[in-house]
């Protein structure tokens, strides 16, 4: 794929692929997630087209795409080596029927999502255990800067384990990753959802335990009692 695709809007608004996630209607316009392998021997893509489905914010009172915000926490996780979909491409614009954007990330293949590994059930204790502790890296690296996550349900990690056993994570959906007051909170505020959501689907107290004590010694003490309370819902 030549340069000058890679930085040309029409060519990734109109990109023929499969859809992942079909354009789904919600914050005022429409939202959807296409597969794109523009070149057989060459990287895929996973290509997010929106029209509307805007954000408001003190800095963008009439409204920017969504994509705006995601974009950034992809960079940002880049620039603080945190493992998330490569960023290619972004542009947003505006014409008469209102905002259009398009942001691409390379695909991660190989991959699952961390609900569908415990729903599953299918993993020895020994590789969870693995995945669980590359899981902590990764997060340590965002929240020791102090930000957030901000939406970190089991479906918006990916996982995955090498022949050798391995293991790799990556998080995805980072529209609501901002700055905490403290790289604790920002801890508390991600995990307390992730282990509200991930323990009902399988995940085991030892392994939250795991998690924490890799935090433990970074120097991070958690609430742990708070952590392991039922999520209320």
């Amino acid at each position: 794929m030549s340069q000058s695709l890679q930085g040309d809007f029409d060519f990734w608004w109109q990109a023929p692929g499969e859809w992942v996630e079909p354009p789904n209607q919600r914050k005022g316009g429409l939202s959807g997630v296409r597969f794109v392998s523009p070149d057989p021997q060459g990287p895929s893509f996973y290509v997010k087209i929106q029209h509307g489905h805007l954000f408001n914010s003190l800095r963008y009172p009439l409204g920017r795409p969504t994509t705006v915000r995601e974009w950034q926490g992809l960079k940002r996780c880049q620039k603080l080596g945190v493992n998330a979909p490569a960023p290619v491409f972004f542009k947003a614009r505006k014409d008469r029927q209102g905002w259009q954007a398009v942001m691409v990330t390379e695909a991660l293949l190989g991959y699952e999502s961390l609900q569908a590994m415990l729903l599953a059930n299918r993993d020895a204790l020994e590789q969870r255990a693995a995945i669980f502790q590359a899981l902590a890296e990764n997060l340590i690296r965002l929240h020791q800067s102090g930000y957030k996550h901000g939406h970190l349900y089991p479906k918006e990690v990916l996982v995955s384990l090498d022949d050798d056993g391995r293991a790799h994570t990556a998080l995805v959906d980072l529209e609501k990753c901002q700055r905490r007051p403290s790289s604790r909170l920002a801890a508390m505020r991600d995990l307390t959802r992730l282990f509200g959501d991930a323990r009902p689907m399988g995940m085991r107290d030892d392994e939250c335990h795991l998690m924490m004590d890799i935090y433990q010694r970074t120097g991070m003490a958690l609430d742990r009692a708070r952590l392991m309370l039922p999520r209320v819902r």
